[in-house]
């Protein structure tokens, strides 16, 4: 199975310590931190494109579309609350074409969690298939 590869994206230790332990209880293990903009262009620009990147809603808007503009994840999930003075980042990465799995506020709901990650697993050219062996009968 296909373990997906998250890149957090905060700027809070607080914040990146909660996401980080939310994912692992969700089974997501291969899981990356970075603080600063210097940090997450250090980790976009190996080879290994992240299958989701995870966003501050409240990071600053200049920053927030320059990040949208070389952003390499396959999808993109927004935490907290966009500004109402601010640009809505997660809209406008719609507005680009980008696939937004979902916007969670804080505190983190972890069914909302869930069910965005979920939605990451399913890949319209690979379903994903169960398979059990029921018990031979004697």
């Amino acid at each position: 199975m296909h373990q997906p590869y998250v890149l957090i994206h905060q700027a809070r230790p607080s914040h990146q310590i909660l996401l980080h332990q939310a994912l692992n209880a969700q089974g997501v293990f291969d899981v990356r931190v970075s603080a600063t903009s210097t940090e997450l262009a250090a980790c976009l620009a190996v080879e290994r494109r992240p299958d989701l990147l995870i966003l501050d809603h409240a990071m600053p808007p200049q920053a927030g579309l320059a990040l949208l503009e070389q952003q390499r994840a396959r999808a993109l999930l927004f935490v907290g609350h966009a500004s109402d003075k601010q640009q809505n980042l997660a809209q406008e990465a719609r507005n680009r074409g980008l696939w937004v799995l979902a916007e969670l506020p804080w505190p983190l709901s972890m069914p909302r969690l869930q069910h965005a990650l979920k939605a990451l697993q399913v890949r319209p050219w690979r379903r994903i298939q169960t398979v059990t062996c029921t018990p031979h009968a004697h």
